[in-house]
């Protein structure tokens, strides 16, 4: 959390930043003594590097693959770019000024700051700092682009899941653990992995090589479902996701079975760890 739909709305949402130029950059303590420490830190470059590449660089464009966020920047010398993972929690505002951020959490975690060139202020808060931002002159550098299947709303994205699900990776593993893989689809996460099983009529647990080419591209067109719903609901908010204006999205109240206690027919769910996460489905409508 967030997957995809909250990522989305996040690089919609953050639209206003584009062609302002970065005139300064802040990193926060938490950075700098998780750097000096060896520990996890947000900003994976070194600081000095990380702060003068950005630093007078324009935001010409802010894409997004799978689960992360890219800022295409550049200057008369030099394009490249910030990939950024928002992790568990991590969030973006666009703001005036620092005090406009509400919530005392985000304000007390923040990480990053870019100040703009049109007075406003970029800042990257995260609360449990498992996101990450670093530089790369090309985006066929960072290995995670490299192996990441199409978009799901590439036209050949369909023809890319089924064909990689009956390959040998994938034959062997649950169903629920080989759709989280961004190989066979960008973005599914545990919430939308759940959701989307569940509308298929699929058990979480089946073994890939088990279920039958109709099967998964019904199971294909639930996750397209699942994904489009939540980005019309503003995503999920289940603690921590935040819209850049500090909004909290509305598809939690759509959940089928994610952190339920009975299906939408009133049947027991069930729950078991798979691929080292919660897993909620019901026995009786999912086989």
């Amino acid at each position: 959390m967030p997957e995809l739909p909250e990522v989305e709305l996040v690089k919609q949402e953050l639209a206003p930043v584009v062609n302002l130029t970065i005139t300064d950059v802040v990193l926060s303590n938490y950075i700098y003594k998780g750097h000096a420490a060896g520990k996890r830190t947000i900003v994976k470059d070194d600081l000095k590097s990380f702060i003068d590449i950005v630093t007078g660089k324009t935001i010409a464009h802010i894409g997004r693959r799978g689960k992360y966020l890219y800022f295409l920047i550049s200057d008369e010398f030099q394009t490249t770019h910030i990939v950024s993972h928002l992790g568990m929690s991590g969030a973006y505002f666009i703001v005036s000024d620092f005090d406009d951020i509400k919530e005392a959490n985000f304000k007390k975690h923040w990480q990053v700051i870019f100040t703009l060139n049109n007075g406003q202020k970029l800042v990257y808060s995260d609360i449990r700092r498992f996101g990450e931002m670093h530089t790369h002159d090309s985006l066929h550098d960072f290995p995670p682009f490299a192996r990441m299947a199409p978009e799901y709303t590439d036209e050949f994205s369909r023809t890319h899941f089924l064909q990689t699900l009956r390959s040998k990776k994938f034959a062997e593993k649950p169903v629920k653990a080989a759709i989280m893989d961004g190989e066979v689809i960008p973005g599914v996460g545990n919430i939308y992995a759940a959701e989307s099983l569940y509308l298929a009529h699929i058990l979480p647990t089946k073994k890939v090589k088990n279920i039958s080419d109709k099967r998964l591209s019904e199971l294909f067109e639930r996750i397209t479902e699942v994904f489009e719903l939540s980005l019309s609901r503003g995503g999920s908010t289940i603690s921590d996701y935040r819209s850049v204006t500090g909004g909290k999205g509305e598809m939690q109240h759509s959940f089928k079975v994610y952190k339920q206690d009975k299906c939408p027919l009133g049947h027991e769910l069930k729950t078991k760890v798979i691929n080292t996460r919660n897993t909620f489905y019901c026995t009786t409508c999912q086989r």
